[in-house]
């Protein structure tokens, strides 16, 4: 029984990853349809979005792109995923901590659901996308990022050609670009059949029920 915990433990690990895939892709989905087009979790989509739109302003050119909501968008990233790094690296949030990142994004994914202000439901659904990456580093699956799927992409054609654990690992990697995409599809039909909010409000139900479930296992295990 023993030997086969840690298998266990990395099954678990890998839902844990592709629930989490498919809240960002939901969450990206509906916000680059109700947010002006912004991604608030593919940061790299942003970069590119932030320098098309620099540019236009630069040159005169009238492509209707605004570098107000990558610059947002970047930002809110950016710090969710520094203070959920520092919370967790330096043990502030004790031995749950890694339990209490997903607590912070459901916290913050009710907020952007609650917002009426553009740049603060982008900022606000972009930071607990930055908390999810450290949440999903912090688990330890190697070649899966639940926020960008270029790294997943690269780790998923390099294992193909591994051996039996590579091809393992290439599995959950192209479950979670299927994931991400699906899910991206879905978050774009509720925002516009419902709203953003009701996306991000749906998301935040997933994640608190994951938070209450990473509680308990974290108490099992220290106990």
């Amino acid at each position: 029984m023993r030997s086969r915990a840690p298998v266990d433990r990395a099954d678990a690990h890998a839902w844990t990853a592709l629930v989490l895939t498919g809240l960002a892709g939901a969450v990206d989905g509906a916000g680059f349809l109700s947010l002006g087009q912004q991604f608030v979790a593919n940061q790299t989509g942003n970069a590119v979005l932030l320098a098309v739109a620099v540019s236009g302003q630069l040159t005169g050119r009238e492509d209707g792109l605004s570098a107000v909501g990558p610059v947002w968008s970047l930002i809110g990233f950016a710090a969710g995923a520094v203070l959920a790094s520092l919370a967790t690296r330096r043990h502030i949030l004790t031995s749950y901590g890694v339990p209490v990142l997903l607590v912070a994004e459901v916290v913050v994914l009710a907020l952007a659901g609650l917002v009426g202000g553009f740049e603060p439901a982008v900022a606000l659904a972009a930071f607990a996308m930055g908390v999810q990456s450290i949440h999903a580093t912090r688990i330890g699956l190697a070649g899966v990022n639940t926020t960008v799927l270029t790294g997943t992409l690269i780790a998923l054609s390099a294992n193909l050609t591994g051996g039996r654990d590579a091809r393992r690992s290439a599995r959950l990697q192209a479950s979670v670009w299927a994931v991400y995409l699906l899910a991206a599809g879905i978050g774009s039909v509720l925002a516009h059949e419902l709203s953003f909010g009701a996306v991000c409000w749906a998301a935040a139900a997933v994640a608190a029920a994951m938070a209450v479930a990473a509680f308990a296992e974290a108490r099992h295990h220290k106990a």
